[in-house]
């Protein structure tokens, strides 16, 4: 059976917490294919005194926008003994807008373009990467972005919802807040909808920013391992998510907000949590407004009137919760990266 060492790095946005890309795109991907008995992989940090004995275990490598010296050293004994090298790329990682914290990843562009030329593949995540990314590796492959639903959800599960209470939203974000020119507009509606609703509270997930001493609401939960989180939110009770990203009104960062990935639709919609999101292309790309999420502008008008309908209409957010479930379960499952990946792996 083939044997994958999947590599684990810490988040180039938070020291202090291993990466959810490579949880979400490599070892998700790889636990639903060992599910399946088609291969059987381990995780092992980049820098571990170990990881030399675990290459000659392995028949492949995967990485996902590692940058690091110790991942190239890694990745050039790999070559040296014929392990064959997938490297994963989720992330516009050649630049990064000025909301984020992830300046190291810049200073090592050579440690990047080292690794894409050691890997026998570099796949990418979505389409946009895929038509940009070309003056950084030759013939890279797209594979999409999916849920290992099933490792979550009973095939049993009725669907059935029941919001806790107090009544919470939750708010997911890894790095900084991802607006600019709409960022005081954002902070208001938040703290204009919680004066008006006393009663609720923002759980909120992900790294601290700023900001957020003046959401006295907030209650902040640091980092979750990937699989820990999905399960969070399944058990939360949500009334609604709210996702904001930049859009048109920032254009310094669109092409990078472009080149991102709508994991938090993914992963909400497994969870059945409905959610409000900014009008930016990559959930335009995927939330039928309505239907699977609400699609806002980023100004007060449209994300007051979208959380104020949100909190109003239990029918529409049951709707949101089966249809976005649905969707996902039928256009986002994690078999047609599985099946992709393995193909990959497989090419020896």
């Amino acid at each position: 059976m083939m044997k994958v060492l999947a590599l684990q790095r810490v988040s180039h946005v938070a020291a202090d917490a291993l990466s959810l890309s490579v949880e979400a795109r490599m070892t998700e991907t790889l636990d639903f294919l060992s599910d399946k008995g088609m291969l059987t992989f381990a995780a092992i940090a980049e820098n571990h005194e170990r990881v030399d004995s675990a290459l000659e275990w392995a028949d492949a490598l995967t990485l996902s926008k590692h940058s690091s010296p110790a991942a190239v050293a890694v990745a050039r004994r790999a070559r040296e003994r014929g392990v064959r090298i997938v490297y994963d790329v989720d992330d516009w990682i050649f630049s990064f807008p000025s909301y984020s914290n992830a300046t190291k990843v810049a200073k090592q562009l050579d440690g990047i373009r080292e690794l894409m030329s050691l890997a026998d593949v570099v796949t990418v995540a979505n389409q946009n990467l895929l038509d940009h990314i070309g003056e950084y590796c030759a013939r890279p492959i797209l594979m999409p972005n999916g849920m290992y639903v099933e490792k979550y959800i009973a095939e049993n599960h009725a669907g059935a919802v029941r919001e806790l209470q107090p009544p919470r939203i939750v708010f997911t974000n890894a790095d900084l807040i991802k607006v600019n020119n709409s960022k005081a507009v954002l902070l208001r509606v938040l703290q204009d909808f919680f004066h008006q609703h006393p009663d609720y509270l923002l759980d909120f997930y992900g790294d601290p920013f700023p900001e957020i001493f003046s959401l006295p609401f907030l209650h902040y939960t640091s980092r979750k391992q990937y699989p820990d989180y999905v399960q969070a939110l399944i058990a939360g009770g949500y009334v609604f998510s709210i996702t904001p990203l930049g859009g048109a009104e920032d254009p310094d960062s669109l092409f990078f907000n472009s080149c991102k990935n709508p994991f938090k639709y993914l992963n909400y919609g497994t969870a059945r949590v409905p959610g409000i999101y900014s009008r930016s292309p990559i959930y335009e790309d995927c939330v039928k407004d309505g239907e699977t999420g609400l699609l806002v502008d980023n100004t007060y008008e449209s994300w007051l009137d979208a959380m104020e309908r949100m909190a109003a209409d239990a029918s529409l957010r049951n709707r949101i919760r089966g249809d976005a479930f649905d969707d996902v379960c039928r256009s986002h499952h994690i078999s047609r990266s599985a099946e992709i990946l393995l193909a990959l792996l497989g090419n020896g």
